[in-house]
């Protein structure tokens, strides 16, 4: 369990959810863990990041924020060989309802969200690049979602926003190999996840079988958990994944086949 020893990855969105339970993952393989986030980490949650991780207030959506980022990681290591793009959202926070119509749906609530899972994918791919061509490579691992190819009626600008993550990152893994950087980037694709972000809106997991879960159109009947994403981002982060780029690895207990 030493696949990440000395290795410097940052990790947005780290305060909760997939992005925390990933940032674990990776302190516990013996990185450097960089754990970003728009909110303000829990002392609970910063223990759980190894060693005198490195904290650090982001917001994606602004390039100034991955600056600031940018240049603490490279004054505090020197280098950036992992960067995973969990920060994300599935509704607009500042919209008065959180299914708002089709036909209601304005251009604000598609731009905000737009603005967290397209641009701050995009302004944290730009960095990491950055950083890792300086470092003579590394692995992106972004986090799409099976909304990219399953239609989601309750949240069109989610599965349109997961989708663009998704061929974005396919098409930044054959720019990277094709310039020889040694950078392959990947993305994974949850399923329900049992986060923060998804069970206020679709109900608790329950018990297997129990009629009564959110979770029963699931062939396996349960939501993942954080930590099953998490484990397949390690992979694709790590050497064992060193001939993968421009993949996307499903992690939906059956969703997508069924």
């Amino acid at each position: 369990m030493s696949r990440f020893t000395d290795k410097v990855v940052l990790v947005s969105g780290a305060g909760s959810g997939i992005g925390r339970a990933t940032a674990k993952l990776f302190a516990a393989e013996g990185a450097l863990v960089v754990a970003a986030d728009l909110v303000e980490f829990a002392s609970d949650v910063i223990a759980e990041f190894g060693d005198d991780p490195l904290m650090l207030p982001l917001d994606v959506r602004k390039r100034e924020d991955w600056d600031r980022v940018a240049h603490a990681v490279m004054e505090k290591f020197g280098r950036l060989d992992v960067l995973v793009n969990v920060a994300g959202v599935n509704h607009d926070p500042t919209a008065p309802k959180i299914d708002p119509s089709l036909e209601d749906m304005s251009l604000d609530f598609l731009r905000n969200i737009f603005a967290v899972n397209i641009e701050g994918t995009v302004l944290g791919t730009q960095i990491g690049i950055s950083l890792m061509r300086k470092s003579g490579g590394g692995a992106i691992v972004n986090v799409s979602s099976i909304a990219a190819h399953k239609g989601w009626p309750g949240r069109p600008p989610y599965g349109m926003s997961k989708a663009a993550v998704s061929q974005f990152s396919k098409s930044v893994a054959v720019r990277c190999a094709r310039e020889d950087t040694n950078i392959r980037c990947n993305a994974v694709l949850p399923g329900p996840i049992a986060t923060p972000m998804l069970v206020p809106l679709s109900g608790p997991a329950g018990k297997r079988g129990d009629g009564k879960s959110g979770a029963d159109h699931v062939p396996m009947k349960r939501y993942g958990e954080p930590e099953e994403v998490g484990a397949a981002i390690l992979f694709l982060a790590s050497d064992d994944a060193s001939y993968i780029t421009g993949a996307e690895l499903v992690i939906d207990g059956g969703l997508m086949a069924s």
